[in-house]
């Protein structure tokens, strides 16, 4: 496992070390987005300060690796990319929200693209579309 984390992370540019080996497997075996307090509590042992973390997730942001969620609150939640994401490097798939248990996952769209009609006739200039999805996951229902 060691050995694809260190590829995953190479692949992505990223330096190879302890503490993003560390986060980027917690964060693999989640399944769902996380907080940065979500890994900081898996992490466990309070080795890894608030700010190492903040910069490690930043770093999987700003390489591809990883996407920021915003939840309802304007908080930030983080996840990777599925392995055949990593190469669009682009946030255009659905995030499902559970309303029972809060978690927000990250949900497979048939379409790479989404389209909005006169967008620019109208006056706005889009940044970056998502669609949420409400409803209750598999482990709540």
């Amino acid at each position: 496992m060691d050995n694809e984390l260190k590829s995953i992370l190479q692949e992505h540019g990223l330096k190879v070390t302890e503490v993003r080996l560390q986060v980027l497997k917690i964060m693999m075996e989640s399944g769902a987005a996380m907080s940065h307090s979500d890994i900081s509590q898996k992490l466990g042992d309070g080795s890894i300060d608030k700010v190492t973390l903040y910069r490690t997730l930043n770093k999987f942001t700003e390489s591809g690796l990883a996407h920021r969620v915003a939840t309802e609150d304007r908080s930030w939640l983080y996840a990777i990319y599925e392995k055949d994401a990593h190469e669009h490097h682009e946030h255009e798939h659905a995030h499902f929200v559970c309303d029972d248990c809060e978690k927000i996952y990250c949900f497979p769209m048939e379409s790479q693209s989404i389209e909005f009609k006169n967008e620019n006739n109208m006056g706005f200039r889009i940044r970056n579309k998502e669609v949420r999805l409400h409803g209750t996951c598999p482990v709540c229902q």
